[in-house]
């Protein structure tokens, strides 16, 4: 008796499963949260006794003749007092090495270390998945980043702290971009959109937030997470095949078929063997495309700058929501898991709903969700400006507001896939990737207008949002359930439909009869 039934979605379960774990190495893009971390107040012995004093705005923690906020207490209530103020919610980089206390070093953060080491990686393995190969280059991304995140806990010189996290940046722009082209060409194409929301960013920042609520410190938190990340890496090595879609682009015909021999072993399924295309004589063969000559075709030109736009509207509005959400509740492991499991439930409920609603495209799911991020957003700036801030219906619109900006990086990443050809996908979706990278860079700077004036953070996220609506409106082209085999090869004729295609062709006419009749 089999636990899972032979079938396509047992090998949809196992990449479903695999992208999560992918998400786990991915999610330390966000770690930085937990090694910048300082807390509020803190107490220090001194030769006059414990004081305790409000962390400076500056977060250097080194005491400087601060007020005693415990003075004129005696007896239990000072003792209370002691215990309150000296509560850290987590042992930080930034306090171990006392990085805001040092000239230099207080603005050369691990976050900017890491994010350059995103950057390089950004710009370099999306050209090299697309010439070496998805699963070689993910292993190779992997191989790199695990390492070194563990190794970056490992010394005790805040030098190799930021050396290796910049290395661990460059397997997190491997796991962020080859990790999406890799596994978006395995899995069946009807179940591409849950890959984005099943297996979502949210559900690794829970398990992030996790590891570091159990762990308490940086430092092991770094060793738990590389080991954890090790999953992903040996069922990828061990277990599933290379994109057979990339290789068939690459004419690499019988190593398709291995590729496709393995996934029907891992189904459980018959495998029925796909003949290389006919040749067809006095016919131009078809044309290489790289990310040059993709500003060539008007269509595909049209396509890439669409994505571009997307990515860096979701990629500043996302970040600076994200980067000015610390304060919206008191608790800083709360603010934490409520992002993530609010988040998540949204995605999964998104996932199962893709599935039963033929007309929830990528478009409506972009147009639907930025215009409800620009409505919570409207109400955020409307309660600020009331006075209102603290309050639970601020949390909520805050929340609301932070969710479906986030869901608007589906159809970022589904298109970016859809949109353009195999030859250039992984290429593609890394000049996409570079691109939300620098609008990351653009949110941590305007993050600081928050102290300052408040609402204006919103209202740029308001401004890039209707100029996210307004572009997709007119210029982005629906691909629900298109063949990534064909996506960005015929600007003139309709996608054709993934159940003719790819994954599907595993399955014996008898069985996508019997799928049909159920539906």
């Amino acid at each position: 008796m089999h636990i899972i039934p032979p079938g396509l979605y047992r090998v949809d379960i196992l990449i479903l499963i695999s992208y999560q774990m992918c998400h786990f190495f991915s999610i330390q893009q966000l770690f930085p949260i937990f090694l910048n971390y300082t807390p509020k107040t803190t107490c220090i012995d001194t030769p006059k006794g414990k004081v305790c004093y409000n962390v400076p705005k500056s977060k250097c923690l080194q005491y400087d003749n601060f007020p005693n906020v415990c003075a004129n207490l005696t007896g239990n209530a000072l003792s209370d007092c002691h215990t309150e103020k000296s509560h850290s919610y987590y042992t930080s980089a930034a306090m171990e090495f006392e990085i805001y206390c040092r000239p230099g070093w207080k603005d050369f953060r691990p976050a900017f270390v890491q994010y350059v080491g995103v950057l390089i990686g950004n710009i370099i393995l999306g050209y090299v998945a697309d010439q070496m190969g998805r699963k070689k280059t993910f292993i190779l991304s992997m191989l790199i980043g695990i390492p070194s995140l563990s190794l970056s806990a490992t010394f005790n010189s805040i030098a190799a702290f930021y050396f290796f996290r910049a290395l661990t940046g460059i397997g997190i722009a491997g796991t962020m971009i080859v990790g999406w082209a890799y596994f978006s060409e395995l899995v069946s194409p009807h179940q591409r959109f849950k890959l984005r929301t099943f297996s979502n960013w949210a559900n690794a920042r829970i398990m992030l937030t996790l590891v570091a609520l159990f762990t308490g410190e940086w430092r092991l938190s770094s060793h738990v997470s590389a080991c954890i990340s090790m999953i992903t890496l040996a069922i990828v090595y061990f277990i599933l095949p290379e994109s057979h879609i990339w290789l068939r682009k690459k004419g690499r015909y019988e190593e398709a078929e291995e590729s496709r021999k393995r996934i029907a072993a891992l189904a459980g399924i018959e495998f029925v063997p796909m003949p290389p295309p006919e040749k067809v004589e006095n016919v131009e063969p078809e044309k290489t495309v790289n990310i040059c000559t993709v500003f060539a075709d008007p269509q595909l030109r049209k396509n890439i700058l669409i994505l571009w736009l997307m990515w860096f509207v979701t990629g500043m509005t996302a970040y600076l929501t994200d980067l000015c959400g610390g304060d919206m509740t008191k608790n800083f492991w709360v603010g934490q898991f409520l992002s993530g499991i609010l988040l998540s439930v949204v995605r999964i409920i998104m996932g199962f709903a893709d599935g039963y609603l033929p007309w929830m495209g990528r478009r409506f799911v972009l147009l639907c969700s930025q215009s409800l991020a620009i409505v919570f957003f409207g109400c955020v700036i409307a309660f600020l400006f009331a006075g209102e801030k603290g309050q639970w219906y601020y949390t909520a619109v805050y929340l609301a507001a932070f969710v479906f900006t986030s869901i608007v990086w589906e159809p970022c990443y589904l298109c970016a896939s859809e949109l353009m050809p195999t030859d250039v996908r992984a290429t593609s979706t890394a000049s996409c990737s570079i691109v939300g990278r620098f609008a990351n860079i653009g949110a941590s700077m305007l993050s600081g207008l928050k102290t300052v004036y408040e609402p204006g953070v919103h209202m740029i996220s308001i401004s890039l949002g209707l100029t996210n609506v307004i572009a997709a409106y007119f210029f982005l082209q629906e691909t629900k359930n298109c063949s990534l085999d064909k996506a960005g090869t015929s600007a003139a004729k309709p996608a054709e439909k993934a159940n003719e295609q790819e994954m599907t062709d595993l399955i014996d006419r008898s069985i996508q009869n019997e799928d049909l009749e159920k539906k």
